[in-house]
């Protein structure tokens, strides 16, 4: 799907393809690709790094334009099971036309978002700072999750619950990984001299590089809170396992203890003489007491070799 935009009064407009400034292109096929390819000579390997989640956030100089690849949170759903990605959006800056490449429609058209447009490089700028708010959103959102599951205490976590926990830990890996490899972007833009970024402009990237580390800072703090969370289950399962196994060897040790006597008992109990039905019955206490000194002695073993 492509739409058509132009400034007017501060913000974008949608208008025909003939006096388009701006040009947002969402999921391209592969005939509108190539038509990229063909009228503006766009890199095809850029271009296909638009699609590519895994591709990191750079600034390349062509002819024409300049390329900025940078990365955003992609929008969640239910189908995600409480994993949050990441993916990747393009920007080809010419000298009167900027294109915007993405898998999602952005919201251009948002008054409060993208408003006091002074020029296309303000937009550009514009939406790198929308990215950086998109990552705040979602951090909020893996935030109140994560509380949610920590005042249930993380010793009493079922299954499902640890699944969420691991995922939404995996969820802040991938945002780290962007939001440094945006921080980079941010970095060699700010010292760049090929953009020619006016004073105003040029206030506006140090503000969108400094909100950008604070949600890099914050990404590290929640992330090293649901690490704990994932330790703190994991030694209260081992503590649990454990008490488990110590409880199952003190039965096994009662059942070795129980089966001397029970098998001194088996052999004799037919050839002994009982107290209260014969005169001699001295080879009844004599097994007896080797029945209690082996159940004894065993245990004292079992004891010193602290089981």
């Amino acid at each position: 799907m492509t739409k058509h935009y132009k400034l007017q009064a501060g913000r974008l407009v949608l208008s025909d393809a003939s006096d388009a400034q701006v040009i947002a292109l969402v999921s391209p096929d592969p005939e509108e690709i190539s038509a990229l390819i063909k009228n503006y000579q766009i890199d095809e390997h850029t271009l296909s790094s638009v699609s590519d989640s895994d591709e990191l956030a750079r600034l390349e100089y062509e002819d024409e334009h300049i390329a900025i690849i940078y990365k955003r949170p992609k929008n969640y759903s239910a189908a995600e099971h409480f994993q949050f990605r990441v993916a990747s959006s393009g920007i080809f800056m010419f000298e009167n036309l900027l294109i915007v490449v993405s898998d999602i429609e952005l919201p251009l058209g948002d008054e409060k978002k993208f408003s006091k447009l002074t020029s296309l490089k303000m937009l550009a700028l514009k939406l790198l700072s929308f990215s950086t708010l998109h990552f705040y959103e979602h951090l909020r959102i893996i935030n109140r999750m994560s509380n949610e599951l920590e005042e249930k205490h993380i010793y009493k976590l079922k299954k499902e619950e640890y699944l969420i926990v691991f995922g939404l830990s995996k969820s802040l890996v991938y945002y780290m990984n962007a939001i440094s490899s945006n921080e980079a972007l941010l970095k060699r833009m700010q010292i760049s001299r090929n953009l020619n970024f006016d004073e105003n402009e040029q206030e506006i990237l140090d503000d969108i590089i400094i909100e950008n580390s604070q949600c890099k800072r914050l990404t590290e703090i929640y992330s090293s809170v649901l690490e704990n969370m994932m330790s703190s289950h994991e030694i209260s399962h081992e503590s649990s396992t454990s008490s488990d196994v110590g409880s199952l060897k003190i039965l096994n040790m009662l059942s070795v203890v129980i089966m001397i006597p029970t098998s001194i008992t088996s052999i004799f109990s037919m050839n002994l003489k009982y107290p209260f039905d014969a005169e001699d019955y001295r080879a009844f206490w004599l097994v007896l007491f080797t029945m209690l000194i082996g159940a004894t002695l065993f245990w004292v073993w079992q004891i010193r070799k602290k089981w």
